[in-house]
């Protein structure tokens, strides 16, 4: 077992024994949440707390290394200055680390439990690696999705080994780099105006924004794992059952795996909003088999055989598929309109709107404009926001 795994499964210990602290009977559905007028506000004071907690522990674990470099560097030789130097630096960071995770799990937990997913009983027709709390715990720790085998689906066959290892070594050393680079800076300016500074003290904000920065971004990447898996879960269920899917020719069936997996090639992710949309997707349809479902140009010829209700079904898988990561990836821009035709303005548009929505929690507006790409009746009684 590596050490990523390790604090995976850690993780979900601790997640469960929240849970069971809660003593939640079920899962809740969109239509039994809150309203997202009030989700907003529960959500943003969650991030805003959350982001403080860190901004402050970023400051004070950073404390005693600059202390010891400004009052102890010359006094120390050199072998004892780097000793105590290492040995502080060291202490320091498991603290920070170790109370940093626990506050992202924590804040996860809580943005759980207010989007209705306090329940322990795993989803059957999902694989572990993608059961929510799994999901959660590897946001909280800021730990990559692992890559399952689905169906034959690679979204990553087109992406450059070189440079996801080189993305991944920046990554690991932002902090250390943007220290360095912001004491630069100030240096330089420094020296150009005759001031004297204690530069070491810059470690301190820097370390303190950066702990905030992170903070943020995993509640952000949380918020969209759990507002996609809620509305994921809406699609299957309440839009695109196997009454609902049994309509469409068996050619479009098959498109429809097609656009979602398409898209997961085109963005290079396995984001889990996608990967539980396509599982469960699949499952609707019983297509169980590998297949080359990631061919675009296939995706393509099958979406100009379709009929145009059927047209405009697969295009609104696309939009969905889209919009569930948070993001459009250049690849995205450029094969999208491909499909979209002359309305690609407006389904560009739609991807954003969608977007947005997850990102602010809006999970009653999403699950109306859903209904609304399906060209489905929406029904007021169903929603708090209307």
């Amino acid at each position: 077992m590596n050490l990523e795994s390790y604090f995976e499964k850690l993780g979900i210990r601790y997640f469960n024994k929240l849970y069971r602290s809660v003593k939640a009977e079920h899962y809740v559905e969109i239509r039994g949440l809150p309203s997202d007028k009030i989700l907003h506000v529960i959500v943003k004071n969650i991030t805003l707390n959350s982001v403080i907690i860190a901004f402050l522990i970023g400051a004070l674990t950073t404390v005693p290394a600059v202390l010891i470099e400004m009052y102890y560097k010359e006094s120390l030789s050199t072998w004892d200055y780097y000793l105590h130097l290492s040995l502080a630096t060291g202490v320091m960071l498991i603290i920070e680390l170790g109370i940093l995770y626990w506050l992202g799990l924590h804040a996860v937990y809580t943005l759980a439990n207010i989007t209705g997913h306090h329940h322990l009983e795993p989803d059957p027709s999902v694989p572990l690696e993608y059961q929510v709390e799994s999901l959660l715990v590897r946001s909280a720790l800021e730990l990559p999705d692992p890559i399952i085998h689905y169906l034959g689906i690679d979204p990553q066959k087109h992406l450059s080994q070189k440079k996801m290892f080189l993305m991944s070594l920046l990554y690991k050393a932002k902090v250390i780099l943007t220290s360095l680079i912001l004491k630069l800076i100030l240096r330089k300016v420094a020296a150009r105006f005759g001031v004297r500074m204690g530069f070491v003290w810059v470690a301190i904000p820097v370390t303190a924004v950066w702990d905030a920065i992170v903070m943020y971004k995993v509640i952000e990447d949380a918020k969209l794992r759990l507002f996609g898996y809620q509305l994921s879960q809406y699609i299957i269920h309440e839009i695109l059952t196997t009454d609902y899917l049994a309509k469409l020719s068996p050619q479009t069936r098959l498109a429809a795996i097609r656009a979602v997996a398409s898209v997961m090639v085109l963005a290079h992710r396995y984001h889990p909003n996608n990967m539980l949309l396509l599982i469960r997707l699949s499952d609707n349809l019983k297509i169980r088999e590998d297949g080359d479902y990631d061919d675009w140009e296939k995706f393509q010829q099958a979406l100009e055989n379709a009929t145009p209700q059927e047209q405009e079904f697969l295009r609104a898988l696309l939009v969905i598929a889209a919009a569930f990561d948070g993001k459009l990836s250049k690849k995205e821009k450029a094969f999208l309109p491909k499909a979209f035709g002359k309305q690609t303005p407006s389904y560009f548009a739609q991807i954003e709107k969608l977007i947005k929505l997850l990102e602010e929690g809006s999970l009653h507006e999403s699950a109306k404009m859903v209904r609304t790409l399906f060209n489905l009746k929406i029904h007021k009684a169903k929603f708090q926001d209307e």
